[in-house]
C-alpha cells in the first residue's frame, strides 16, 4: 500500500477497505487479516532469534481454482474467526432418541454471515487491524466489528469482537481459532483445563469418518469413548483417518495457564488461547484428521479447531437436546439492542521453558 492510503499518523484510510488483505508485523511475529470471513492467518510467531512458529491453519485449497465454487467461509478458509450466530444450519440427520430438530431461524449461512462475506476495514496499521462488517436488514444481529492487534513485547495478539443487535435476541455465539497440526503423527500435545467432561457429537457428520460412539461423555480426551474401545486424542495427528467434534463442558484455566494449548513436540514450543469462560463456558473440539472425503477435504486435510462456544455443539440453530442432557442449558448468548455484547481473547506461542504470559 502506497503513502496516499494512509494518514500522518499512519492509520489506513477507509477509502482503502476494498483491499482484500491486512498484514501485521512486530518483533514478535507476522500475521495476515484477510477480508473474507475476518479470518486471521496465516500467523507466524517468534520464539526466539532462531526459531519461528506458523501457528494458525491455511486450508490446502485455499486459492485454487476449484475453490472459486465454494461458499465463502470455505473459500480460502484459514486461522480464527468470529461466528454469529454460530452453528450449522442444514439438516443434521438422524438424531439420539429424545433430541428434536428446531427451525434454524432467517440467516441461512453456516457460522453465520460475516463467516462469509467480505469485512470493510475501518482503520489499520502493522500492528493493530480493525474490521467490520453489517448484517442484513432482517437479521437481528445489526454489525460486528473486530479488533486485532499485536502485543508489543510477547509473541501474541490480542482480539476483541462487539456485537450491535437490532432487537433482543439469544443466539449460539462463538470463536473458531483453527490451528496447524503437522503431518508428523503424536507431535502436537493437547492440554486442556480443569472441566466437567468431553462429550461426542451425538450424530454422523456427512462424508466422514468417526471413530467415537455418539453421545458419549468421556473424562479425558486420551481416553475418549471409541466404537473399538478407548479412544487417545490427545496427541495429534492420528495415524488413522477420522473426524470428530466434542465439546468440553465448563473449561477453566488454573493461574496464568491458558484454558487450551497446543504443544509442538518437535518446536518445544507452547500455543495457547486464553478467553471470558464465563461468556463461553465450553470449548467445542473439532479434530480434522484426514477423516472428510469428499471435495474439498479429500482426506488431505489436518487441523484442529478449539472453538470457545454458548451452544450446543454446533446444533443450537437446528437441534435441541433433551432436558437432562448435560448440555441441554447451552442456549447462546442473550443479545440486547441497548448495549453491544463485547469479549476479548488473547492468542500466544511460548518456548516450553518459559512461563506463558497473559
Amino acid at each position: 500500500m502506497n503513502d496516499t492510503n494512509r494518514t500522518a499518523e499512519g492509520v489506513e484510510r477507509p477509502e482503502t477497505a476494498a483491499r482484500r488483505a491486512w498484514h501485521l508485523a512486530w518483533d514478535f511475529g507476522s500475521a495476515e487479516v484477510q477480508a473474507l470471513g475476518g479470518m486471521l492467518g496465516p500467523v507466524s510467531l517468534r520464539l526466539d532469534d532462531e526459531r519461528e512458529l506458523d501457528i494458525m491453519h491455511v486450508a490446502p485449497w485455499a486459492s485454487t481454482t476449484g475453490a472459486a465454487s465454494l461458499p465463502g467461509l470455505l473459500r480460502r478458509m484459514r486461522g480464527e474467526w468470529p461466528c454469529v450466530p454460530f452453528g450449522r444450519t442444514d439438516d443434521p440427520g438422524p438424531l439420539p432418541p429424545g433430541w428434536q430438530r428446531a427451525h434454524a431461524g432467517d440467516d441461512g449461512w453456516m457460522h453465520g454471515y460475516a463467516a462469509n462475506h467480505r469485512w470493510s476495514c475501518v482503520s489499520a496499521t502493522p500492528h493493530r487491524v480493525h474490521l467490520a462488517i453489517d448484517y442484513p436488514a432482517d437479521s437481528a444481529i445489526a454489525r460486528i466489528e473486530r479488533v486485532i492487534a499485536v502485543d508489543p513485547r510477547a509473541a501474541a495478539l490480542d482480539i476483541s469482537l462487539s456485537i450491535v443487535s437490532r432487537r433482543p435476541s439469544r443466539l449460539p455465539l462463538g470463536l473458531h481459532p483453527t490451528f496447524r497440526i503437522p503431518a508428523t503423527p503424536g507431535r502436537v500435545q493437547v492440554v486442556l483445563g480443569e472441566h466437567a467432561g468431553i462429550h461426542s457429537y451425538p450424530t454422523a457428520a456427512p462424508g466422514a469418518v468417526s471413530r467415537l460412539l455418539p453421545d458419549m461423555r468421556s473424562r479425558a480426551l486420551s481416553a475418549m469413548a471409541g466404537v473399538d474401545g478407548a479412544l487417545d486424542l490427545s496427541q495429534l495427528p492420528l495415524t488413522m483417518p477420522t473426524e470428530e467434534l466434542m465439546q468440553v463442558r465448563a473449561l477453566a484455566a488454573a493461574g496464568k495457564a491458558p484454558p487450551f494449548a497446543l504443544r509442538y513436540l518437535d518446536y518445544d514450543a507452547c500455543v495457547g488461547l486464553w478467553w471470558d469462560t464465563v461468556q463461553l463456558p465450553d470449548l467445542m473440539l473439532w479434530i480434522s484428521n484426514g477423516g472428510r472425503i469428499n471435495f474439498p477435504w479429500m482426506s488431505r486435510h489436518l487441523a484442529i479447531g478449539a472453538e470457545p462456544v454458548n451452544s450446543l455443539f454446533d446444533l443450537g440453530r437446528v437441534a435441541r437436546a433433551p432436558a437432562g442432557h448435560p448440555l441441554a442449558d447451552r442456549l447462546g448468548v442473550a443479545l440486547h439492542p441497548e448495549a453491544p455484547w463485547r469479549t476479548r481473547y488473547r492468542i500466544a506461542a511460548w518456548p516450553n521453558a518459559t512461563p506463558p504470559t497473559r
